[in-house]
């Protein structure tokens, strides 16, 4: 063959093959609709090329369109997954070609979220349906339907047996989370949170005493509630065991929002919400102030025992409510005038999206919030996050989530303090004129027990409210960044390595102004802070994934992290101001403090995952951790967890079964030592009352002296321990309509660390000693029904109930631990009535130990007569009343209270019209606790409360045998709240802006 034909050859077979290696390099577009299982569209549901890291989004209409880029379109089959949260995924399989495909999906509902993958913490995963633990989880869109700005606060009832109490209503404020009952006394009960794989801090920060000053933030406040996915609650022992001594209090894992491949949308949100006080406290308007006889008239000062010019006042030789006004008398309401509305506005902005290697995901978020007393009150928080991923092969992909929040405070004096806005307002008598509050001949603060004020640096006694609200300065200015970057390499198909490096920085800076004359600091204070929390982690994972044979398929994970905790205060008291300033250079008396703690931890762990069958699924996790506040050179300690799940809807024949599972599960948790808890350390000396402030500093030489803290370290103190055992059943009825979750739980608590008093003659007061017990226990159930679902109409309301019993059962030796209170009642650990049998005479963790009234079933002895055999037919609790008709007072302290609910409950209902159109409410119930109503009690002392106004004897003088402060118990009550909250409504609108 002549070399000419076989060019021709060549030629020819190239012409014939061009057609098909054209098609080869055209690249392929897939089509389709992403509907209901009754045909209505879903906007939003990701459209997700497994395999290639391909992906778009559906628009309102539920259509898609995804193009494949020619280079990758080879002839071969591939998965395309259609997903959206509250739906089951489908997945179809195509052949890639050149050209155009059509491929549409229909999703059932999946109320249960089965199929759906959960974080379980430290880089592992797991399907819901294989869980062997509890997880409850919370949506993005729930957190947004609370209209909280504050991420605890909107956790409210919508998780069993996570108990969410706010501060206050002030702006700002904090909110407390406790989950499964209380797990330490020195440490706290606030759980770990953990923002995309990386622990953050929750702490907040005080710079006054624990009875004054204003309510504080908590960090995660800094944390814009619109920019979260999901946040899951991992509640037992098993399933925060991977967390080891960190995790005591429970995990809370939050994901924030991601960009997904396809094309890039904006979205923007705004809200604006009224705040209005609902309730106040009820004051008389009929007697005058009569305790210390201001602001009596010179004649009735006289009668009453007192003497001296208006602008003094002296002690009394008798209490009184005061006279009775004459009629006509002016009065004010003095619970309201302080008042207004308030109101929050929020406006979010986001920009996201993606393409075959790169997703991104940015947002912008702003929160104005004025408060409900008028002046200085109010919080305004800037947040911006930046978060995106890049695939720079098929096998590596680098991650980074950077967040910066800017939060801008002014807040009212608060608490039992003589600068404290409300003793200011409820304790003044009916007919004084707050207003105005700077005397318009001298310009000086005035007060109702200084009405004509001639002096600057003196004592109101009660500052003026307004002067309050307006002249006294609470600011805080919070700085913070916080985020991490991450490495996921998989040089195989069933084996990921998996990087995550974060950090956390906190700037607090406070400023406290207490101009001249203020009652608290007459001749003025300035306290200038800086609070810096500073966080450190890596985390290093390895997780190998393998079917073992068709039916039985496993999952190892290896792992190892490292925490550093810091935290460092600068602060500077000012007293005696020179004059009006917010400058320490114009200070007399400047006094510094400065203090620093640092915790480090370094973990390894690892977690195996079995699946027989599609039926069990077997978990156990192992966590060994150290760290610098453990007692002992190089101590480590271990903590195990395992689980199991079983899922037998498909082993038995029930029409309307379409979900059953059981579940168990064991672990241990642990609670780190406080800093210093293993060490005797220094501190500055300072010797103070404890009541007054004013205290005597160590000097020596002229220089500033150090003593010994009054509690002993403890070279061999160890974490604290938790020890659980959770059983669970999940059903799931009538095509998933009806779900239903039953958990029984028990946790026992182990070598909680208590200060143990100890002889003086030691040089201390306490050390710090492994020694109480108690636990916790206590019955969860959720329940969610879809009694309507129409075309254009549905209706679905859920709930949850939960009860926690708890019980201290040994204090070593002990009588009670103080955990909180001030004057009339505290809340305290009481040990066992009866040590020989701790589990059946024990009381409730942190219960009211308060004076009380002599009462029968105490074995008291009144007069030299033992009442309860004088009286056998009172019943035990009872109040014994004298031969003159009044109680008794018993000044020993006495069981007298349980402030944890009997139980808890939230109820949501939701009504959707036309697929567009959403209401919805949420109820928060808390059933049988006690609450002490100090206010109540000491507005009863100064006879301001609207009760002393019909009181016996009110009007003429009283004397009885005896003396006392009255009973703690006598403003106790039982307290069930029933929040209605995250009322609204919500309409996704005809379109939906793409680029």
């Amino acid at each position: 063959m002549t070399s000419a034909v076989r060019r021709l050859l060549a030629l020819s077979a190239a012409l014939l093959l061009l057609p098909a290696w054209a098609a080869a390099q055209e690249s392929a577009t897939i089509t389709g609709q992403v509907t209901t299982a009754g045909g209505d569209p879903i906007a939003g549901a990701t459209i997700l090329v497994e395999g290639m890291n391909l992906g778009t989004l559906t628009n309102v209409d539920g259509r898609f369109m995804l193009v494949i880029p020619a280079s990758r379109v080879m002839g071969q089959q591939v998965d395309v997954t259609a997903s959206q949260l509250g739906y089951k995924p489908v997945t179809e399989t195509i052949t890639l070609t050149g050209g155009s495909a059509t491929l549409d999906f229909a999703l059932a509902d999946d109320p249960l979220r089965l199929e759906e993958i959960v974080v379980t913490g430290q880089g592992t995963q797991q399907e819901r349906r294989k869980l062997g633990v509890a997880i409850n989880t919370v949506d993005g869109e729930a957190l947004s339907r609370s209209n909280e700005s504050n991420t605890v606060a909107a956790l409210a009832g919508k998780a069993p047996n996570v108990e969410i109490t706010s501060n206050a209503g002030d702006p700002g404020a904090s909110a407390y989370i406790r989950i499964r009952g209380a797990a330490s006394i020195v440490g706290g009960t606030q759980p770990l949170f953990v923002v995309d794989g990386t622990p953050i801090d929750n702490s907040s920060h005080r710079t006054e005493g624990s009875h004054a000053g204003t309510v504080t933030s908590n960090a995660v406040i800094d944390l814009n509630p619109d920019d979260i996915e999901s946040i899951d609650i991992l509640k037992g022992a098993a399933a925060a065991a991977i967390y080891g001594s960190r995790a005591a209090n429970g995990v809370v894992l939050i994901t924030t929002k991601s960009g997904r491949p396809g094309q890039s949308r904006f979205t923007y949100s705004t809200n604006f919400t009224f705040d209005e006080v609902n309730a106040t406290v009820p004051l008389q308007t009929s007697w005058s102030q009569g305790l210390h006889c201001a602001p009596l008239t010179p004649e009735e000062r006289t009668e009453e025992g007192c003497s001296g010019p208006d602008d003094e006042f002296a002690p009394t030789t008798s209490v009184t409510w005061g006279a009775a006004l004459d009629p006509g008398t002016r009065v004010y309401d003095h619970a309201n005038e302080v008042l207004q509305d308030g109101y929050r506005f929020e406006n979010n902005l986001t920009f996201s999206g993606g393409s075959e290697r790169t997703t991104y995901f940015l947002s912008v978020g702003r929160m104005d919030h004025d408060g409900t007393i008028v002046g200085n009150q109010e919080y305004n928080r800037t947040t911006v996050r930046l978060k995106g991923t890049h695939s720079f092969t098929d096998d590596l992909t680098i991650g980074g989530n950077f967040a910066y929040t800017d939060g801008v405070g002014d807040f009212i004096q608060h608490g039992s303090n003589v600068s404290g806005i409300w003793l200011g307002a409820l304790r003044t008598p009916p007919e004084f004129n707050n207003q105005p509050y700077i005397d318009p001949e001298t310009g000086l603060h005035r007060s109702y027990r200084y009405p004509n004020p001639t002096l600057l640096a003196r004592g109101r006694g009660y500052d003026n409210p307004f002067w309050i609200a307006n002249e006294i300065l609470n600011e805080a200015d919070v700085g913070r960044a916080f985020g991490n970057v991450s490495a996921d390499y998989s040089p195989m198909p069933w084996l990921t390595f998996n990087l995550v490096v974060g950090a956390d920085y906190r700037n607090d800076e406070r400023k406290t102004l207490f101009p001249k004359s203020s009652s608290s600091y007459p001749n003025g204070q300035l306290i200038r802070a800086n609070f810096v929390d500073l966080r450190y982690d890596e985390s290093l994972t390895m997780t190998a994934t393998r079917d073992l044979t068709p039916d039985i398929s496993g999952s190892v994970t290896l792992g190892q992290n490292l925490n550093h905790a810091e935290y460092r205060r600068y602060q500077t008291d000012g007293s005696n101001l020179i004059f009006g300033t917010e400058e320490l250079d114009f200070v007399v008396t400047p006094t510094p403090d400065e203090y620093k703690e640092v915790i480090r931890t370094d973990g390894y762990f690892g977690q195996a995952q079995v699946d027989f069958y599609n039926l069990l699924t077997l978990t156990g996790n192992l966590r060994r951790d150290g760290a610098n506040t453990f007692g002992g050179a190089g101590s480590h300690f271990w903590y195990p967890g395992v689980s199991a799940s079983f899922r037998f809807q498909d082993l038995v024949n029930v029409d309307f079964l379409s979900f059953g599972r059981v579940r168990a599960a064991w672990g241990v948790t642990g609670r780190q030592p406080e800093p210093f808890s293993n060490i005797s350390a220094y501190t500055k000396g300072f010797f103070s009352d404890g009541w007054l402030g004013d205290g005597v500093q160590s000097i020596y030489l002229g220089q500033e002296g150090v003593v010994r803290q009054g509690t002993a370290g403890n070279p061999d103190i160890e974490p604290e321990r938790e020890t659980e055992i959770e059983v669970g059943v999940d059903l799931a009825f009538l095509e998933d309509r009806v779900n239903l979750g039953v958990t029984y739980y028990d946790r026992q608590t182990e070598d909680a660390i208590i200060e143990k008093p100890v002889p003086t003659s030691t040089g201390f007061f306490a050390r710090y000693e492994n020694a109480a017990e108690w636990y916790n226990k206590g019955w969860e159930a959720t329940l969610d029904i879809v009694p309507i679902r129409t075309d254009n109409f549905s209706w679905s309301i859920g709930g949850q109930w939960a009860r926690n019993e708890s019980c201290v059962t040994d204090l070593a030796g002990a009588n009670d631990v103080y955990l909180a209170g001030f004057t009339g009642s505290q809340v305290s650990l009481v040990a066992p009535e009866d040590p020989s049998d701790p589990e059946g005479t024990c009381h409730p963790w942190g219960v009211f130990f308060t004076d009380d009234f002599v009462r029968f079933g105490r074995g008291e002895v009144v007069g030299g007569v033992e009442i309860d055999n004088a009286y056998p037919d009172a019943a035990p609790g009872d109040v014994y009343i004298a031969e003159d008709g009044f109680p008794v007072y018993d000044s020993d302290l006495n069981v007298s209270g349980d402030p944890n609910p009997d139980w808890t409950a939230g109820i949501r209902s939701t009504f959707t019209f036309f697929n567009n159109l959403r209401v919805s409410a949420l109820v928060d119930i808390r059933q049988g606790q006690d609450a002490w109503n100090g206010t109540k009690g000491a507005l009863y002392y100064f006879g301001t409360h609207a009760d002393t106004e019909e009181m016996h004897g009110a009007g003429q003088p009283w004397v009885f045998e005896g003396h006392g402060p009255g009973a703690g118990t006598e403003v106790m009550r039982n307290w069930n709240t029933w929040t209605i909250g995250g009322i609204g409504s919500g309409f996704t609108g005809p379109s939906t802006l793409f680029i």
